[in-house]
């Protein structure tokens, strides 16, 4: 059946804190665009340009904008729950020039959808990775002349990392947990998660961080205010008076010394993270429903 053929369905989507709600129809969606250009990759976008216009269903107020180069892309998320949920191009015109992020769509299975990756590395301008000022990480469990040291940051600039692990990610020898979760946060983000401890982790420009909270409050995720890139998770402290189940402190407890990273912040050039994913490094932790039941505005 050819394209203008094929029957038409009504789609919804959000960011994950229901500030922004849209609509559009298109054809069923079966694939959708993986980049690897700098912005892009840092957020994991699922990109589809189904040529239609979009219906805005709710605008809350926490749409923000981010542009960089040569500015021929205005990239649209929330900057309260860091979705990153549609961008729209001088290159084209309307509606061809929009790109929305199929991640924020609503019952649509991501992970079931075929991958279209492409390589957008060459195309000029280049990206130059922001550099970390230091300190770096010196973690007790790791010898000074022994691991691997990676260099990251939001797209901005803004909020930079280091992270020293024992072996490569790409490395078997490497046996902490990679995973992508299907969740209704991380799965908006595509975030690709390792779990050091954070004597493993130094963040610099904290400062730029917006934090966000859902569900049970147990962990906050911090994403940068200025690009939307999101970098780490932590656990949300326990406040005094708090009233918390044992079985709550408990995970709080066993949690504090994590520092949950999502890799998409590495420097390129250091790793990979889709050749991981396609390598079968990651793994996909299929957690939609966990929790609590996440309802769709």
């Amino acid at each position: 059946m050819a394209d203008s053929e094929q029957q038409i369905k009504k789609y919804r989507g959000n960011c994950h804190c229901g500030a922004f709600v849209f609509e559009f129809e298109a054809p069923e969606i079966k694939s959708g665009v993986i980049c690897n250009c700098s912005i892009c990759y840092k957020k994991g976008y699922f990109a589809i340009t189904p040529g239609v216009e979009l219906k805005i269903v709710k605008d809350g107020g926490t749409i923000k904008q981010y542009q960089f180069g040569e500015k021929k892309w205005k990239h649209q998320f929330c900057s309260k729950c860091g979705t990153a949920t549609y961008g729209t191009s001088e290159f084209f015109d309307p509606p061809m020039n929009m790109g929305i992020n199929a991640r924020c769509i609503q019952n649509l299975d991501i992970w079931a959808l075929q991958e279209r990756h492409v390589d957008s590395t060459a195309h000029p301008p280049p990206y130059t990775p922001p550099t970390h000022p230091g300190p770096l990480p010196a973690p007790q469990s790791i010898p000074d002349n022994q691991g691997t040291l990676y260099h990251g940051s939001c797209h901005c600039g803004a909020v930079t990392a280091a992270l020293k692990v024992d072996h490569p990610f790409e490395s078997q020898s490497y046996k902490g947990m990679l995973a992508e979760c299907n969740c209704s946060h991380c799965i908006r983000g595509g975030y690709v998660w390792a779990y050091p401890t954070k004597d493993q982790l130094v963040i610099s420009g904290r400062e730029n961080l917006t934090w966000y909270e859902f569900n049970q409050k147990v962990v906050r995720k911090g994403s940068c205010k200025h690009c939307g890139v999101l970098v780490l998770a932590e656990p949300v402290p326990i406040q005094e008076g708090e009233e918390v189940s044992e079985e709550m402190r408990k995970f709080r407890e066993g949690f504090k010394d994590i520092r949950p990273v999502n890799l998409r912040v590495v420097n390129q050039d250091e790793l990979d993270v889709e050749g991981l994913r396609r390598g079968g490094r990651v793994r996909q932790a299929r957690r939609a429903g966990e929790g609590g039941e996440y309802v769709n505005p």
